[in-house]
């Protein structure tokens, strides 16, 4: 049997707290914000994006061994319905520059430059250094902030996505942590801005009627010698306006039990609907591919309820499909995209 799955699926700002001997503080320089649906799937970087200024002038506290963590207080959160949610793990900081202004110790310190996975459950550790913080300190670290792009931004709606960090400086002693520092940011330090034509209005996708998933099976010679198809009637309901339904795939049949796959090349599909909708336009039947394709193009500024029937199809003796036995599937999403 082979299986389809289908899946739908500045302002400068700063300040500062005092927790033991050390300032700890933290100052934004915007956000990403995407605009485009390019954006959307493949994610946005803004440099220099967070600075955390490290300073101290006081007595000696002997801080030879030390780190800097992050961790964000919470989710990224729509600033104007707070249903909408971003998860913390889909953003990672990466060092970027670092200033060291009359400190007593003026040796740059040793930062790593791999991209850090954001938690709000757990502190990542930034920078471990042996560079004493002793005496007079004065650093600056900035860091770019990068948003993963994906399904879980093209289905959340336009505005302000805020979140807050928290850093914290601790002294090591062999081998013992002692937190001297400390600094949670003013709520919307970390955010990022959705500004995607394609989230204007009330739209959405809906899969129905069992549309998640389909099966098309192969089980004796004559069913590759003909097409073979699977429709689901009022399966996708889409509202829109002024706007694309485009679908895309994210690649090969592939198999657990087998190293073998199918060619994405031998789907294809075809939407229908039951009744006339003005100003809509249906491009089918297509054949699947992982770029994104235009399949119903919808011109009215009046939002609308489309309902389609959904019919995947792969042709009679399609090549590539003398495979081991087994499941084979693949993602199917569909999207709304602005004319």
């Amino acid at each position: 049997m082979k299986q389809l799955v289908i899946i739908i699926y500045f302002s400068l700002f700063a300040q500062y707290t005092v927790n033991a001997q050390y300032m700890l503080g933290g100052y934004n320089s915007g956000q990403p914000v995407f605009s485009t649906y390019a954006e959307m799937v493949s994610g946005k970087t803004l440099n220099n994006q967070i600075s955390i200024p490290i300073q101290y002038y006081g007595p000696h506290m002997n801080v030879n061994e030390w780190k800097l963590t992050v961790r964000l207080t919470q989710d990224y959160t729509n600033d104007s319905n707070s249903a909408y949610t971003v998860g913390a793990q889909y953003s990672y900081l990466k060092f970027n520059s670092q200033e060291n202004s009359g400190s007593a110790n003026g040796n740059l310190i040793n930062i790593p430059t791999q991209v850090f996975q954001l938690s709000k459950y757990n502190e990542v550790t930034l920078i471990h250094s042996n560079v004493n913080l002793n005496g007079a300190v004065n650093r600056l670290f900035r860091y770019n902030l990068t948003v993963q792009g994906g399904n879980q931004l093209l289905v959340s709606p336009n505005g302000m996505y805020n979140s807050s960090y928290e850093f914290k400086l601790y002294k090591i002693s062999e081998g013992a942590e002692q937190l001297i520092g400390i600094y949670t940011s003013p709520m919307g330090n970390a955010r990022f801005q959705l500004s995607f034509g394609g989230n204007f209005g009330s739209q959405s996708v809906v899969l129905q009627n069992g549309a998640q998933q389909f099966n098309i099976n192969y089980s004796t010679p004559t069913d590759y010698a003909v097409e073979k198809s699977v429709t689901i009637a009022n399966a996708l309901r889409v509202n829109t306006y002024n706007s694309q339904l485009a679908v895309e795939a994210s690649g090969d049949f592939i198999s657990p039990t087998s190293s073998q796959t199918l060619p994405l090349s031998i789907l294809k599909l075809q939407l229908s609907t039951n009744m006339a909708y003005k100003g809509l336009q249906i491009i089918s039947p297509i054949t699947l591919a992982t770029t994104t394709q235009p399949v119903a193009i919808k011109s009215s500024s009046t939002p609308q309820d489309i309902t389609y029937n959904i019919k995947f199809f792969i042709p009679a003796n399609s090549p590539g499909l003398n495979v081991s036995p087994g499941t084979y599937s693949t993602r199917v999403y569909f999207v709304i995209m602005p004319n």
